[in-house]
């Protein structure tokens, strides 16, 4: 999902949002697929165009999955969701856990051919650190980020932070050259400075209709073949990858069932559908999306009350709701986790009699108390972009309407949605949104910071991200999660719908793909 407004929102919305750029699995299986072939050009057809290339100021998802293809970090996940080093070919960490100091790799070249430096990444996310939601989070942890030769990069910590590792693997962190960020306005860089460290480099983009890659002659890939996932060796076997944008999805479903597309992420409700095709190839997506209800804050929003929000929590029929995506329910998993139990080290159960609890009745109480009665209206920002987002509005609704409320709905393509939730703070009641569920810290999760949105913020919900931070072990850190995912069902600050699993859908002829989303390194295409 992509725009170009305020990086601060977007961060918030969509660094998170979808399976943007981490999650996978080990999949696909490239010894089974026979020995690789060099060459050709992959078509992947994708829902909308990126709009912008540059990871901070547009961090959605389109975006991040084509940005995986050019640009690399100094961690990047495996496919167990673990930070591994990418751009570090080693780091120490000082005993009181203040200081680090990270040894880049040698060799590696941007698309231009420029030596990458430690100047390049002391620029880079020192951007991060201003322009993108999970770095403005952590920024007020760090006391310096520098260089002390072309080398090595420290950072120096005010104070520990335990996922300060995982943030680096996290989006935004992306490593450019020094001299294309100087000057960079806060809408980002333009295409002529998508210029990276990754196996593909920008060849063309004819804006809306496609945009191709081609392969990095000069990339110098790291030898660990069976990381997986967006970390270890990189191979381009493919001399193109070119994304064509198909928004419709009964033309996407043509396109794959008659060879246009090689590669595809359909909606759940085509998952039947395709699997029963022997001519396309099926593989579900570990990680997924959290879908979710927002509710607004912020004055002038009529679920400013926490009543009307608990009366929404009341009212939802979650199950209907869900269905309505159509799908498998191999798909679909019920829960108000805001994260995967794929992503083991961030999923609870907390909150779930919350989640599961249903009262029509005492939710138009409620709404009653909070001054929402028949005659009332409900304003629903929503977008046609994501066929789901507009499928829950309607049943929202559709609930709402049972109890006498009526209710007002502006579908938007997805920017124009972003941008009409944030130029009127208090313009809007609700909207609804799926995000990431397979980040891997605090700051990375809208869930929990979506206060520049929605006017969510609390100094509870800051006291337990303070109390994550300086936690010294996994367990402890664990016992944080349970403890702001029951905060966040108590606030209300989003309503979790389900968890739900993607998948992908692809030609046969498309072998090595390690189904990891959007990442086509280490693939090839059969002869």
């Amino acid at each position: 999902m992509r725009r170009t407004l305020t990086s601060a929102v977007l961060g918030v919305v969509t660094a998170a949002l979808l399976s943007s750029c981490m999650g996978g699995a080990a999949g696909g299986g490239a010894a089974a697929d026979g020995p690789p072939v060099r060459g050709g050009n992959l078509n992947v057809a994708v829902p909308t165009d990126p709009q912008s290339l540059d990871m901070v100021a547009n961090p959605g998802q389109v975006t991040a999955h084509l940005g995986n293809m050019l640009y690399e970090k100094l961690f990047e996940v495996d496919r167990t969701f673990t930070a591994r080093p990418m751009l570090v070919q080693d780091y120490t960490t000082s005993p009181d856990r203040l200081t680090y100091e990270f040894k880049l790799r040698q060799g590696v070249t941007f698309h231009d051919g420029a030596p990458l430096t430690a100047n390049d990444v002391v620029a880079s996310l020192q951007r991060w650190q201003t322009g993108h939601r999970t770095g403005q989070l952590v920024s007020p942890d760090i006391e310096a980020i520098t260089a002390p030769d072309p080398a090595t990069v420290t950072i120096r910590l005010k104070r520990p932070r335990y996922p300060l590792i995982n943030e680096l693997a996290g989006a935004g962190t992306e490593i450019y050259e020094a001299k294309n960020l100087a000057g960079v306005p806060p809408t980002g860089f333009g295409q002529d400075k998508a210029i990276g460290t990754g196996p593909y480099k920008l060849k063309s983009w004819d804006i809306g209709r496609e945009l191709v890659l081609e392969r990095h002659p000069g990339y110098a890939s790291r030898s660990e073949e069976d990381w997986g996932g967006q970390a270890g060796a990189k191979h381009a076997y493919l001399d193109t990858v070119t994304y064509k944008v198909v928004s419709d999805q009964d033309a996407l479903i043509n396109g794959l069932q008659t060879g246009q597309w090689d590669h595809a992420m359909p909606t759940n409700d085509q998952y039947e559908t395709l699997r029963a095709n022997p001519a396309v190839v099926v593989h579900n997506l570990p990680g997924g999306n959290e879908n979710v209800v927002i509710p607004n804050f912020n004055p002038g929003s009529r679920f400013a009350d926490p009543r009307a929000r608990q009366a929404l929590n009341l009212l939802l029929d979650k199950p209907a709701l869900n269905a309505a995506t159509g799908g498998s329910k191999d798909l679909t998993l019920e829960t108000g986790a805001f994260a995967s139990p794929d992503n083991q080290a961030f999923y609870s159960t907390a909150g779930e009699e919350v989640y599961r609890q249903r009262d029509p009745e005492k939710a138009r109480q409620l709404l009653a108390e909070a001054g929402i009665t028949a005659g009332a209206t409900v304003r629903i920002v929503t977008t046609n972009s994501y066929p789901e987002f507009g499928k829950w509005a309607v049943l929202i609704q559709d609930e709402l309407s049972k109890i006498g409320i009526t209710t007002k709905i502006d579908t938007f393509d997805f920017a124009t949605m972003l941008g009409t939730l944030t130029k009127d703070p208090g313009g809007w009641d609700l909207t609804t949104l799926f995000f990431d569920s397979a980040l891997t810290s605090p700051a990375q999760m809208p869930a929990l910071t979506l206060g520049t949105l929605n006017g969510s913020s609390s100094p509870e919900l800051d006291a337990l991200m303070a109390e994550y931070n300086a936690s010294t072990s996994p367990e402890q850190a664990k016992a944080v999660v349970d403890k702001m995912q029951a905060f966040t069902w108590q606030q209300l600050s989003v309503i979790t719908l389900s968890q739900s699993k993607l998948y992908a859908a692809y030609s046969p002829r498309l072998k090595g793909y390690g189904d990891f989303y959007r990442v086509f390194w280490n693939s090839w295409l059969a002869s």
